[in-house]
């Protein structure tokens, strides 16, 4: 039985290992269409709804992993490796071959800049999560940077709406805008700032109004429609943890000097 328990959210960990890595494979066939599942996308579609699927399933195991009292060295280790390839590798994958698909001028004219926001963006996301498994040990409803499974999550949906608004043409205009905004995600991921863990509160209304949202974002992103609403979760909860977190700064600092381990 106590195997069973472990291996309920590791059994999460490696399919989100597996989303991760199957976007990796997809988004290099750029335009092509494919038909999975709820119809017919285009390769680099479906490689930003695994990452989407990557998210959801991210959190089914942290989930799981604390309603079964299931953490282990083991499931943390897994766990970053996972989140490595789907928020890290698979995000820089998707708009380095994404933008060369759709913008091929674009793309040709500026390799070093496509080069450098994928290079910024792996790098601060393997920083991101070395630094979580080290040394937030005294943190515990706040995160230091932004998480790299809300990177992800953004960077995807970001393409995806940018994908759906223009009908798979990207202006040059758009493209550059797209690898500032990646390496200005990158940038959080890797930042000082703290962000506000999404917790129970006291008020009961907030709580039902998360659990409400919460339930939508999965029915959404299982079915792949509506991103929009998807990344508006996203930036609206950052928008309110960073600014949260850097309100009560002070006091999440002097916490952590009185009590250093939690």
């Amino acid at each position: 039985m106590s195997r069973i328990r472990y291996a309920i959210p590791n059994f999460f960990t490696s399919l989100n290992f597996l989303m991760g890595t199957f976007s990796v494979v997809l988004a290099p066939l750029g335009t092509q269409k494919m038909s999975f599942l709820w119809g017919e996308k285009t390769a680099l579609e479906w490689a930003g709804w695994l990452i989407v699927y990557s998210v959801l399933l991210d959190k089914l195991d942290g989930f799981f992993a604390k309603r079964l009292k299931a953490s282990s060295a083991f499931g943390a280790e897994f766990d970053s490796l996972a989140d490595l390839i789907a928020f890290g590798l698979a995000p820089a994958m998707l708009f380095f071959h994404g933008l060369r698909a759709i913008s091929p001028q674009w793309a040709a004219e500026n390799v070093p800049i496509q080069i450098l926001g994928l290079s910024f963006y792996v790098l601060c996301a393997a920083w991101r999560l070395a630094r979580y498994n080290v040394a937030q040990t005294g943190l515990k409803d706040y995160f230091v940077g932004m998480p790299s499974t809300l990177s992800g999550g953004f960077a995807a949906l970001t393409f995806l709406i940018a994908y759906k608004r223009t009908n798979g043409v990207f202006s040059g205009t758009l493209a550059s805008a797209l690898v500032a905004t990646q390496i200005l995600q990158a940038g959080l991921m890797i930042s000082g700032f703290y962000i506000s863990k999404l917790v129970s509160r006291q008020s009961k209304a907030f709580n039902t109004l998360q659990i409400v949202c919460v339930v939508i974002g999965y029915i959404l992103g299982l079915l792949m429609i509506f991103p929009e609403f998807l990344f508006s979760l996203i930036a609206i909860y950052s928008a309110v943890g960073f600014t949260y977190g850097i309100i009560r700064r002070s006091r999440i600092k002097a916490a952590l000097t009185t009590n250093p381990e939690g």
